[in-house]
């Protein structure tokens, strides 16, 4: 959760800050009554109203969580808070694009200076790893003269395949994420954008590898990434990514975590419509979460060869 920046006002900061106290104490129902208190003081302050919305909801106060969520993203449409996800969690919006781009690049914006530390040291994140195993389990060892890294972040896939490609792209919506990215010196370029306005300005053709580690988890519908992945590869090249992994008949949901999650039946739905084959599909977790592993899929597609 994104830490609410100040609302401009020097009562309704402090009120907060005092909410904040309580909640950390176990107390979400003073909580609520101080953020209350703090957004009577400053009623535009969406990032005020999506925590009202988080403790009401902790509360069990759903209707209260709702009004308080959708005041926030009426505040801020585009909903760098994250209140879109929310709803969609208590089925009020559809969860296709409730993650925003705003909410995603804010959110690791914020979790830059920290993300590896946490991410490998405390969620045991293996990620890149499990997808430079599919890909050399299929005999390829590179090099590739062309790689494109989707949703980068701060390079940690760029680490595992750099030594197997001549070439490698990055692309991330945040900013701080891709500063950690530029300094380790792996990439041939980076560029800050949405993975999907990103594929669709590449030349077709134009890489033989696309990596997508746990980068899936903030994208609900993939056909779109999945159609431009086959006509920016070239014949025979790869795209190896992870999702979090569900059993139910949806091709994804967005889990109560706020983390999409997608069923094999969706991947080889979009993997079937992209035109794309199959070479790889297995379970495998990428991280764990409260030291249980988080249920996962790794898998590698192609772009058939030319006959």
């Amino acid at each position: 959760m994104l830490k609410a920046r100040s609302s401009g006002n020097a009562i309704a900061d402090r009120r907060f800050a005092y909410a904040m106290d309580y909640k950390t104490a176990g107390d979400p129902s003073s909580a609520a009554e101080l953020v209350a208190q703090a957004l009577d003081e400053a009623p535009g302050w969406a990032a005020g109203w999506l925590s009202l919305g988080d403790l009401n909801e902790t509360l069990g106060r759903l209707k209260e969580a709702i009004d308080a969520f959708r005041r926030s993203l009426s505040l801020d449409p585009a909903d760098e808070a994250g209140a879109g996800a929310r709803l969609a969690r208590l089925g009020e919006m559809p969860a296709d694009g409730a993650m925003t781009p705003a909410h995603v690049a804010a959110l690791f914006d914020e979790y830059a200076p920290r993300f590896e530390r946490s991410l490998v040291d405390n969620l045991s994140y293996r990620g890149p790893a499990l997808l430079r195993m599919a890909v050399e389990g299929l005999g390829q060892h590179g090099p590739f003269e062309r790689a494109l890294d989707l949703g980068c972040g701060t390079g940690l896939a760029g680490e595992v395949f750099h030594p197997f490609c001549r070439d490698i792209v990055g692309v991330d919506l945040s900013a701080a994420m891709l500063a950690k990215a530029r300094a380790k010196q792996i990439y041939r370029e980076l560029e800050r954008a949405d993975i999907a306005d990103f594929l669709l300005r590449q030349d077709t053709g134009s890489a033989d590898l696309i990596l997508a580690a746990d980068v899936f988890i903030y994208v609900g519908d993939l056909d779109t990434i999945f159609r431009q992945a086959a006509r920016v590869l070239v014949p025979g090249g790869l795209f190896a990514f992870t999702v979090q992994s569900q059993d139910g008949p949806a091709a994804f949901i967005l889990n109560h975590d706020l983390r999409y999650a997608h069923s094999r039946q969706g991947i080889e739905g979009w993997i079937a419509s992209a035109g794309l084959r199959l070479r790889h599909l297995d379970d495998a977790w990428a991280r764990t979460d409260r030291g249980a592993p988080v249920p996962g899929l790794v898998a590698v597609i192609e772009r058939p060869p030319v006959p």
